[in-house]
């Protein structure tokens, strides 16, 4: 199994990133190979909602994008992973989300090959888990409308300076979990 991994956070070394790779740990444990990608160290635009992509099957937007493009395709297993800002995951995250609209065929199916699982991870400040529900569930919602499995998403709350992940042995041991449980079921 190949877990592709993305980090949308734009902080190195910071808590989306430790936990993500933490998950990845696990995936590996488990038998996957892994891959992470940070976003923020691609270039690519915003969807320009134009429908190129409905009549021509990819994106005409020819940036970074095209890569990501292969990487999610080929992938069996992935985990996205973002910080929550003012309530939503980060703009690079959204906008990389936005561009999954080149895999919407037509009558709204999807154009990626079935059987894809994937897990959610977001880190917040605020130390309620609950507070942000609706942006785990609002990406799950996402994911399974391409025909993804998500698995029950992780939310690291109460993390704002760096190394507060790290700092979590609990938090730490579930974002393992996680990417065990994406590769083993």
């Amino acid at each position: 199994m190949k877990v592709t991994a993305f980090v949308g956070s734009p902080r190195p070394g910071g808590n989306t990133e430790v936990l993500v790779r933490e998950a990845l740990q696990g995936a590996e444990d488990a038998g996957a190979g892994t891959t992470m990608v940070y976003l923020n160290d691609a270039t690519y635009l915003d969807c320009q909602g134009c429908g190129f992509c409905n009549d021509n099957e990819e994106c005409k937007l020819q940036d970074d994008m095209v890569g990501l493009y292969h990487m999610i395709e080929e992938a069996d297993g992935i985990i996205l992973g973002s910080p929550v800002y003012f309530g939503m995951v980060s703009g690079i995250t959204k906008s990389f989300i936005d561009r999954w609209y080149a895999f919407m065929g037509p009558g709204f199916t999807s154009r990626l090959r079935p059987g894809k699982k994937a897990a959610i991870i977001l880190a917040q400040g605020d130390p309620n888990p609950d507070v942000y529900g609706p942006m785990a569930t609002h990406l799950a919602v996402t994911m399974e409308f391409f025909g993804i499995e998500v698995a029950a998403p992780l939310v690291g709350a109460g993390l704002f300076d760096i190394g507060d992940a790290a700092k979590d042995k609990e938090l730490m041991q579930r974002a393992y979990e996680v990417g065990r449980r994406l590769v083993s079921g």
